[in-house]
């Protein structure tokens, strides 16, 4: 009996000694976590946990991209979102918010007629995302082109009538 009891003290010993393996869908729910209270930072280091493991199953490391490169986009550092969302394109290359994402870093970027191609690709893929119509319209007010970002904006607003931004581009002192 004192010997399996010695035994379970040292194996137990060796566990608590030995680092904790990382769990890479843990990782990836606190980056998302992480992302939703705007703790951009942590959320980029979870993420990148989640990311780097490798344990990844497809859907889930393009979830992790796609928050990691919205952490990154907001605290400006579009060069790593688009590479986040373009990772993430290789995986999902149908995926109509992944082009929208990298469009609206693009665009914030000052990459317009990138940002163009993107934002027509995932209109192209999903023309029922407001988002998208109105990232369309950003880049048009972007080139002083107020009458189509109008339209654009007009747009996003009918498939999206509950979106106080959009509203707001609309009737308050966006473009008019």
């Amino acid at each position: 009996m004192r010997k399996k009891a010695g035994l379970a003290v040292v194996l137990v010993s060796l566990l608590v000694a030995l680092p904790a393996r990382p769990d890479a869908i843990g990782d990836g729910n606190i980056c998302y976590e992480k992302f939703a209270t705007a703790d951009y930072k942590g959320a980029i280091r979870y993420c990148t946990s989640a990311i780097d493991s490798g344990e990844l199953q497809d859907p889930d490391l393009i979830a992790a991209l796609i928050n990691r490169g919205v952490a990154h986009k907001s605290i400006g550092d579009y060069e790593s979102a688009i590479a986040d969302y373009t990772r993430a394109l290789r995986i999902a290359p149908n995926d109509a918010l992944l082009y929208q994402n990298r469009a609206n870093a693009l665009h914030e970027m000052g990459d317009d007629d990138a940002a163009l191609e993107d934002i027509q690709k995932s209109i192209d893929l999903d023309p029922k995302s407001a988002g998208a119509w109105y990232v369309r319209g950003a880049i048009a007010e972007a080139r002083s082109n107020a009458g189509n970002a109008r339209k654009y904006y007009m747009t996003a607003l009918s498939l999206d009538p509950q979106n106080k931004v959009y509203r707001e581009k609309i009737l308050g002192n966006g473009s008019r």
